[in-house]
């Protein structure tokens, strides 16, 4: 069967936004058709999902990813690993790591110049520039709210979700196991889409600690001091 992505069923910002903590640090895993999709909801303003990307490379992982599909600006195919929003991302550190095991990597997002081109077609009385994207890009997405608000908000629904969907599909149609990682914003919006696709997921919760196995150390913490309730008066 191919995929294909119904972007009809795309989630409005508005509500994706009140979404968005639901199943948080959390792998949404679909299955349909001798196909898996792990879809890792992350937050790039925390580096603690580094093991939910480590988890999802490791050896003794049951699915192993054929390919990645990142949060990624599309500027080129042949450049050094530079930025994403957030330096040091986990998008990053997946990229790098899919990158370290020869594992074709997919940068799924648009570039600035296409986001750009979005904003001003559905603004066509507001353009703006490459210097005004930040703005637009920092302010929430809200199709109710400020200028740039609703600019972001238009941004997503019409631009960024439905190209990051149709590379996710087009993975789906080329390989068996595909590793997408974009924001927990994204996922809600691209939920019902990709249910759609590949039916209801499941979803891995539980992480496993990567970096080291603590469950057989003892540990007889030092006392330093004692505690002293402080006093009201006490001005020292």
């Amino acid at each position: 069967m191919q995929f294909k992505p119904n972007f009809d069923l795309l989630l409005d910002p508005k509500s994706a936004v009140q979404l968005a903590g639901m199943n948080g640090g959390s792998i949404a895993v679909f299955r349909r058709a001798g196909k898996t999709l792990l879809y890792m909801r992350d937050n790039h303003l925390r580096n603690t999902a580094f093991d939910m990307v480590d988890m999802c490379f490791a050896d003794d992982f049951e699915i192993k990813p054929d390919v990645l599909v990142a949060e990624m600006e599309n500027a080129g195919y042949e450049r050094k690993l530079e930025t994403h929003w957030f330096q040091h991302a986990n998008p990053v550190h997946a990229i790098g790591v899919a990158v370290k095991k020869n594992i074709p990597v997919v940068f799924a997002d648009l570039s600035p110049n296409q986001m750009v081109d979005v904003i001003n077609t559905g603004f066509p009385n507001n353009q703006i520039t490459r210097d005004d994207l930040s703005k637009v890009l920092n302010a929430q997405l809200n199709p109710d709210g400020d200028i740039y608000q609703q600019m972001h908000a238009h941004l997503c629904l019409y631009g960024r979700d439905k190209f990051m969907l149709q590379n996710i599909a087009e993975a789906l149609n080329k390989y068996d196991n595909v590793f997408a990682i974009f924001g927990g914003m994204h996922y809600a919006m691209e939920r019902l889409v990709l249910e759609d696709m590949m039916g209801k997921p499941e979803y891995i919760t539980r992480i496993k600690n990567m970096r080291g196995d603590f469950s057989d150390v003892k540990i007889e913490p030092i006392k330093l001091c004692d505690f002293e309730m402080v006093k009201n008066d006490d001005k020292s």
